[in-house]
């Protein structure tokens, strides 16, 4: 029974958009086991609801899944308290704003809002996955994990080029994971995709915990005239879902824009030292 367990995972994750359905043989093949183990593993996928028959004996994700997902959804409190935050940081910036987790050693895209500029990056869709070496939130997902978990996750493969600026040495990336820590923040500097520029900032749950990241995506072009606004404002929203999800309150906030030969004022909160200010709503 465990056996048969932990081949379901494999089994699903060979379905993508690329490739939505598959044969018994191709499945076989493709998890390393008998034709005969293969088609009981996803004739019990199909008694589920997880996967659907379809002609000439090709299969496909069943229905089951849109049901559980919509359950997660409901379960999960970080989408759904992340959502407002990621709109507003979306409208006030113009730019692609995207959560993510750590799921199995990669990235997973959970969310997404595009930005309204005339030139945007259209960003990874929902659902989609990436290695967490070559992506600001990735970086800070993973700097976050104790140092056994990061080598066992950076054991999984060799770190893969995407660009010419991509970490792909394992003791390079742990000085990078470092400095994250330090900051608080991570920055991807066109290591997952060529001109475009992202920064990220850490969410934690009750306890302290990081469970997900928040980002803004920009095209290199643009990003390091304001890289400070950025910065700030992508701290503040990933301390404000923070708050949310610990059962804290907070007023609605806005963009302060810096006046570059302004020092820093006396009195200011730290909310505002990240770059946002409280506006009542009363």
């Amino acid at each position: 029974m465990l056996q048969t367990i932990q081949k379901i995972g494999p089994v699903l994750d060979l379905f993508s958009t690329e490739r939505p359905d598959w044969g018994v043989t191709e499945v076989a093949e493709a998890i390393g086991v008998p034709r005969s183990s293969a088609h009981a593993l996803l004739s019990s996928l199909v008694e589920t609801g997880l996967l659907q028959c379809r002609a000439r004996g090709r299969y496909r994700l069943g229905w089951r899944i849109v049901e559980l997902n919509e359950t997660l959804r409901g379960t999960v409190d970080v989408r759904a308290v992340a959502y407002p935050v990621l709109a507003r940081l979306a409208e006030l910036h113009g730019e692609t704003v995207h959560l993510a987790v750590l799921e199995h050693a990669r990235v997973l895209y959970v969310d997404k809002l595009p930005g309204n500029r005339q030139l945007t990056v259209a960003g990874v869709r929902v659902g989609a996955q990436l290695e967490p070496h070559c992506s600001a939130v990735g970086k800070v997902l993973l700097a976050h994990r104790s140092p056994d978990e990061v080598r066992r996750l950076l054991a999984v493969a060799p770190l893969r080029r995407l660009t010419a600026a991509t970490i792909t040495s394992p003791a390079a990336l742990t000085d990078e994971l470092a400095k994250v820590r330090a900051a608080g923040i991570a920055f991807d500097e066109g290591e997952a995709v060529a001109e475009v520029s992202c920064v990220a900032a850490p969410i934690r749950d009750e306890l302290g915990e990081v469970i997900a990241s928040i980002s803004l995506t920009v095209p290199a072009s643009r990003f390091n005239a304001c890289r400070n606004e950025y910065r700030r404002a992508i701290k503040a929203a990933g301390l404000e879902v923070s708050q949310r999800l610990a059962g804290g309150v907070l007023p609605r906030l806005t963009v302060l824009r810096d006046d570059p030969a302004a020092g820093p004022r006396p009195g200011v909160t730290p909310l505002e030292r990240a770059g946002l200010r409280a506006v009542s709503t009363a």
